[in-house]
């Protein structure tokens, strides 16, 4: 049985994506948004229900954190990341220059000017982000890679995400922006350097 603690379902919820185990920490967050829902808790819920691509109910809870909460850092994250997915540059582009995280505002703008197909835009912001972020986002700088579909960078920046302890990292089984990845075996190979635990 869940704890009637928006704290401890949050943190459940935080955790359990990094093993796979989405459903469950769906089931988590939820809980842990409706014990507490003018919290920041909804951020974690709109992040899970992204990875799981439920793009539409995403983006719903994440405008939600962004008026509760419009100055926290990453209260724009995820309606950037699911316009993303929409191929929608300009929404993306304009949720990202609101974030009020300078690196994650960064990264979301490098994202948002590619998928506008705004190269030399895309170019100039991804240079900004690793000229800023090299040592805290390399996660991020990977996963702006793996958009662009730089394989090979993408791989790069992964293996210094790695090597530097970068949480990001965590993400690597439910991430959706390294989708494209996923058949490469260099990706299975960084997988099981993770060493997940089991999840059966």
């Amino acid at each position: 049985m869940s704890p009637a603690n928006p704290t401890a379902n949050d943190l459940l919820g935080r955790v359990l994506p990094y093993l796979g185990k989405l459903d469950e920490a769906e089931a988590q967050a939820r809980k842990a948004a409706e014990l507490d829902p003018l919290g920041f808790t909804q951020n974690n819920l709109a992040r899970i229900l992204w990875f799981k691509g439920n793009n539409d109910e995403a983006d719903k809870v994440a405008r939600r954190v962004a008026e509760l909460q419009p100055t926290a850092a990453s209260s724009r994250r995820w309606q950037v990341l699911v316009a993303v997915q929409r191929d929608d540059g300009e929404t993306a582009l304009r949720e990202a220059q609101a974030e009020p995280d300078e690196g994650y505002r960064r990264f979301l703008i490098a994202l948002a000017h590619y998928v506008r197909g705004d190269r030399k835009a895309a170019d100039a912001a991804l240079s900004d982000l690793i000229q800023y972020g090299r040592d805290q986002l390399a996660y991020q700088i990977a996963e702006v890679y793996a958009v662009r579909g730089e394989t090979d960078k993408a791989f790069e920046w992964l293996q210094i995400s790695y090597d530097n302890h970068d949480t990001g990292t965590l993400a690597l089984l439910v991430d959706p922006l390294l989708h494209r990845l996923r058949d490469d075996p260099r990706y299975k190979a960084l997988v099981a350097k993770m060493n997940f635990p089991a999840t059966r």
